[in-house]
C-alpha cells in the first residue's frame, strides 16, 4: 500500500518533470522473477528504474542511507536490503537470493555507487553471483538522462541476461561473464552517443 502510494505520487510529478520515456516494455517478463541492473548517475535512478516497472523493486542500498534519520525509514518502509560499499557483507548475498526465491525482484547497481566514468572495472560480480545461486535472469536498464527537470530521460530495457546460456562455465566464469553482457546492455546506447 506504501510502495503503490508513492509509486503514484513520483508518477505524477516525475514522469512529466524528467519526460521520462520508457522503451522495450515488452521485454519485461511478466510473472516470473528477475533482477534488475541498471547504470547509476544519480541518486534519482532508483525513481526512474521504479516508474519503468509495474512491480515492487528491493534495491539493495549502501548501509549509510539507512543512518539518515528520515531516508531509514523509507528505506525500511520499501524494504530496502543494506550493504556495505566493500561488498563484504555476505548477508546482503543471503539476504538476496532469499528475497528472489520468495518471488520479489531484486534492484541492483553493479558498479556499487555513483559513478562518472564508464568502465568495465567498475561493475561488481555480486548480482552475477546472486543470479547463478537463485537461477535467476537479470533484466538490464540502461538510464540515459541529464538529470535536469525538463530535459528528457530515456530507459531502455534490454532483453534477459539469461543464466541457463552460461551453466556450462565454472561459477567464477559465468558470474564474470554474466556481468560482462550485464555490462555490455547497460551502456550500448552510451557507446553510440560518444561515437557521434
Amino acid at each position: 500500500m506504501f510502495y503503490r502510494l508513492i509509486y503514484s505520487i513520483l508518477r505524477i510529478i516525475a514522469t512529466p518533470l524528467f519526460r521520462i520515456r520508457v522503451h522495450g516494455i515488452e521485454k519485461i517478463p511478466e510473472n516470473r522473477k528477475y533482477i534488475v541492473c541498471a547504470n547509476h548517475k544519480s541518486m534519482i535512478d532508483p525513481v526512474f528504474i521504479a516508474l519503468a516497472l509495474d512491480r515492487q523493486v528491493h534495491f539493495i542500498a549502501k548501509k549509510e542511507l539507512f543512518e539518515v534519520p528520515v531516508l531509514k525509514n523509507i528505506l525500511k518502509f520499501l524494504k530496502a536490503i543494506p550493504a556495505q560499499r566493500d561488498g563484504k557483507d555476505l548477508s546482503v548475498l543471503r539476504d538476496s537470493i532469499k528475497l528472489i526465491k520468495s518471488g520479489k525482484i531484486l534492484g541492483i547497481f553493479p558498479e556499487g555507487t555513483r559513478v562518472k566514468e564508464v568502465k568495465r572495472e567498475n561493475i561488481k560480480d555480486g548480482a552475477g553471483y546472486i543470479a547463478l545461486k537463485s537461477k535467476t535472469d537479470i533484466l538490464t536498464i540502461e538510464i540515459i538522462s541529464s538529470y535536469k527537470p525538463f530535459f528528457k530521460t530515456d530507459l531502455y530495457i534490454k532483453n534477459l541476461v539469461k543464466v541457463e546460456d552460461f551453466k556450462n562455465l565454472k561459477s567464477k566464469d559465468a558470474m564474470e561473464k554474466i556481468m560482462d553482457e550485464t555490462y555490455e546492455k547497460m551502456y550500448e546506447n552510451h557507446k553510440f552517443l560518444r561515437k557521434v
